[in-house]
């Protein structure tokens, strides 16, 4: 999927993230404008609907880095936002997070607790959440859920359509693609030992489906390029589809607005009627 991001108004790619994500550059807006102490931004939406991007991939990928690198796009561009994650921890998502450390469940076991956790979840967060018309970040989804437990012999594709018949599709779904090894080099190299999903086959056959699987709103990014890179193509990819989400629902000029907006710049003014 190739994106190519239009500069509008006076402002460029921004060129300041925080020290712990390096310099990293993929908004359009120099992020420092928004950094004054003494100014207190109104956090806004401008996409109708809200926005839900699942960020998907096998453990060490880099979900969580590139989850954090939106999230402070959102945050430095005052967009209304949250982050979340799956399993959650919840009362289900607990069982099935204390399941990787002593032991794995039967699939079916592990399929009903990750379905019982998610329908909780669109619940009482995503839905609310995309009504309230937020941008919604979401650390692993039920794609995740057809890779792992479709790697443990259940039936991947019929794992997405029951979820798609009470979760949200995402508007994008971004599958960071790794070798295992890679990812297990990773897990070690941030202190973590790899735990009962983490296996080397378990983890070639679930990057598998995730290469598979096949969704209009899937990008498939080479996580194994440095970091920068890989942001680079995630902002770009994130902007541009939330524009198109954007123009999609609104030819107004408050539609046009909303795009400039999301791409920090200037409102155009609204004509005052007749």
């Amino acid at each position: 999927m190739e994106c190519i991001v239009p500069r509008l108004g006076r402002r460029t790619f921004g060129q300041r993230l925080p020290p712990v994500v390096g310099r990293i550059n993929f908004c359009v807006i120099d992020l420092t404008l928004f950094g004054h102490p003494n100014i207190d931004f109104k956090m806004t939406c401008p996409i109708p609907g809200g926005f839900l991007v699942a960020i998907e991939g096998i453990d060490g990928s880099g979900k969580t880095t590139v989850a954090n690198l939106l999230a402070e796009f959102c945050k430095q561009n005052r967009l209304s936002h949250i982050v979340s994650k799956e399993p959650t921890k919840g009362t289900f998502g607990k069982q099935i997070r204390d399941s990787a450390i002593r032991g794995r469940l039967t699939v079916e076991e592990e399929v009903d607790l990750l379905t019982k956790d998610r329908k909780e979840h669109v619940e009482t967060i995503i839905r609310p959440a995309l009504d309230a018309e937020k941008i919604v970040l979401l650390d692993r989804y039920y794609f995740s859920t057809a890779a792992y437990q479709g790697a443990h012999g259940a039936d991947a594709e019929a794992i997405l359509k029951s979820n798609e018949s009470f979760a949200p599709q995402p508007d994008l779904l971004i599958v960071l693609d790794v070798d295992p090894k890679t990812g297990i080099e990773r897990i070690k190299q941030r202190g973590d030992e790899p735990n009962k999903f983490e296996t080397m086959e378990s983890l070639h056959k679930a990057r598998q489906i995730f290469r598979h699987i096949n969704r209009p709103f899937k990008v498939l990014v080479d996580a194994e390029k440095k970091i920068e890179a890989v942001s680079f193509f995630v902002g770009k990819t994130f902007q541009m589809t939330a524009m198109n989400k954007i123009s999609k629902n609104d030819f107004s000029l408050r539609g046009l607005n909303r795009t400039r907006e999301f791409f920090g710049a200037d409102r155009l003014p609204i004509p005052s009627a007749a």
